[in-house]
């Protein structure tokens, strides 16, 4: 029978009855440390599906005109952001992420994203495309990292500066590369006041 306390049913899995109480309390904070990592983590991968559902919502059929438009208040027409966003997936971040969780403490060679507007050819390119690609690149990559357990995120790779840094940390820079870029993404979107639903 599992033991009761206050009518707190504890996770049988995490206790042994015949077991000091010391070794009980160890198991059962390990389990709730657990699970809430599963938690955490799980929300993480929740933000990183909602930047591809954000620019479906927001940036799908924009006008041509509009995706080239030079906005007021920043350099880079949306365009040039659409293209960014998917192509830091395939080439940089997930790219990175995949390295490590396969390689040795793989060197991560810097990435100069700054030349690809002009050496891809952002203008030229037709901003939904971009959308639909990075909504499958998105949602491969989050497959992928459901599957992903606490030892495999702990992997590390190393940085131009000879820092390391982790599966975890890495996943969490796409976060916030996600949040930046859809605060920017909305702003042009408000200045140019187009109509369709641009909340960040």
């Amino acid at each position: 029978m599992v033991p009761q306390t206050r009518g707190l049913t504890l996770p049988s899995s995490g206790l042994a009855c015949g077991q000091p109480l010391k070794s009980n309390v160890r198991r059962l904070k390990s389990h709730f440390a657990a699970t809430m990592f599963k938690q955490a983590y799980s929300s993480l991968l929740s933000q990183l599906e909602e930047m591809p559902a954000f620019l479906q919502r927001s940036a799908v059929a924009l006008p041509t005109e509009l995706q080239l438009r030079e906005p007021e208040k920043d350099n880079m027409p949306l365009v040039e952001y659409l293209w960014h966003v998917r192509d830091c997936d395939s080439d940089l971040y997930a790219l990175r992420i995949r390295r490590v969780l396969q390689e040795d403490k793989p060197y991560l060679d810097p990435v100069n994203v700054g030349v690809w507007p002009e050496s891809r050819n952002y203008r030229s390119r037709k901003g939904d495309l971009a959308i639909s690609e990075f909504v499958e690149l998105r949602a491969g990559l989050v497959r992928e990292l459901r599957e992903v357990n606490q030892e495999a995120l702990a992997r590390t790779g190393v940085r131009a500066d000879g820092s390391e840094i982790n599966v975890l940390g890495l996943i969490e820079q796409l976060a916030e590369h996600d949040r930046d870029h859809r605060w920017r993404v909305a702003a042009i979107l408000r200045g140019f006041g187009w109509p369709a639903q641009t909340g960040a």
